[in-house]
């Protein structure tokens, strides 16, 4: 954990988990200070002003706004462990929801992981905005059976990952006062039909790599190259 995250500014930690990394991995003290995230809220340092094993009270300064996170992503759902990778790691990116459906080729059975069960998926979000530890917003969550492309068809800015095509992102003109949506497909990849129907909601398709890579990949890999450009202009 680079920030730990806090569910608000009283200061108060009492989840034996974090409990277990103040004492064993960060070793705390009274009188120490350690970054903080105050979920949907902002970043701030809290001073430890009493520690036992079952709560942590924390003195917090000014709490700051958090950087303004940039991107949505919608993903093609594919096996719960790659699941939970992207849920955590493009939180850490900065993506501002993440959308999982079931593509024609996903598995259905995956509709039914347990980490879609009682919010179980948010210990991943937290996870991504503790590493990233200056995104302060728990990223939207979203599950649905069925293609989520009509969705999105008001929404500027929104491309797929297509192996055929022909376009990268630097054939592309963005707005980066706005936020990007970005396509990813399954494990088995798109279909035709797949594709036509975001291609029918405006998404414009672009290749990151002449490679086929796994999903989690993919996600990284374009979600670097946006953000590369995004600070470069």
């Amino acid at each position: 954990m680079n920030s730990l995250i806090l569910k608000d500014n009283s200061g108060v930690i009492t989840d034996l988990h974090v409990l277990g990394h103040i004492h064993t991995t960060l070793k705390l003290s009274v009188g120490d200070s350690v970054k903080c995230t105050v979920l949907n809220s902002g970043n701030t340092v809290g001073i430890v002003s009493e520690l036992n094993q079952h709560a942590c009270h924390l003195k917090l300064a000014e709490i700051t706004p958090g950087t303004p996170q940039w991107f949505d992503l919608v993903v093609g759902l594919s096996r719960p462990q790659t699941s939970k990778k992207i849920l955590e790691h493009a939180t850490t990116f900065g993506a501002r929801s993440i959308h999982f459906f079931k593509a024609e080729l996903t598995e259905k059975s995956y509709l039914d992981s347990k980490i879609f069960e009682e919010n179980a998926y948010e210990e991943f979000l937290l996870a991504g905005l503790s590493q990233a530890a200056i995104y302060t917003d728990l990223p939207k969550f979203k599950l649905d059976k069925y293609s989520p492309a009509e969705q999105y068809k008001d929404i500027p800015q929104k491309f797929i990952l297509d192996l055929k095509a022909e376009k990268s992102f630097l054939d592309t003109k963005i707005d980066w006062s706005h936020p990007v949506t970005l396509a990813v497909g399954p494990e088995r990849g798109w279909t035709p039909s797949d594709i036509e129907r975001f291609h029918n909601a405006g998404f414009t398709s672009v290749k990151i790599s002449s490679s086929i890579l796994r999903v989690e990949h993919a996600v990284y890999s374009a979600i670097s190259q946006l953000e590369l450009l995004r600070n470069r202009y």
